[in-house]
């Protein structure tokens, strides 16, 4: 159970990292350039990583939801013991709420046996 349920987090956040790339668009569409261009772009690149190497990569889907969760709980935390941190969007209530679901997603099942 744990194998199928490492490879669906993996390949669900590879899928919706790179669905960004619309809400990237419409941003940069209406406000240009600025800091959550980047915060977007990384999702992008996250997600792009994992379709094309781990989408099919048995031996990445265990470690790749420890590591995701893990970094993710820890940008969470950050969100709120400093909610809208200089007012990137990364650190605002939703994002920070979003990112506490996707690390702790990731390190449950991180943590189960193949």
């Amino acid at each position: 159970m744990g194998r199928i349920l490492h490879k669906y987090y993996t390949r669900i956040i590879g899928i919706a990292f790179l669905l960004i790339v619309f809400s990237l668009i419409f941003d940069y569409l209406q406000f240009g350039y600025h800091a959550e261009t980047w915060h977007k772009i990384f999702h992008i690149l996250i997600g792009g990583f994992v379709v094309g190497w781990g989408w099919n990569n048995k031996k990445f889907w265990k470690p790749f939801c420890m590591v995701n969760g893990i970094f993710f709980l820890a940008v969470a935390g950050f969100g709120w013991i400093f909610p809208n941190f200089h007012g990137i969007d990364a650190f605002n209530l939703v994002d920070t709420i979003l990112h506490s679901v996707v690390g702790v997603a990731g390190l449950v099942v991180g943590l189960m046996k193949d």
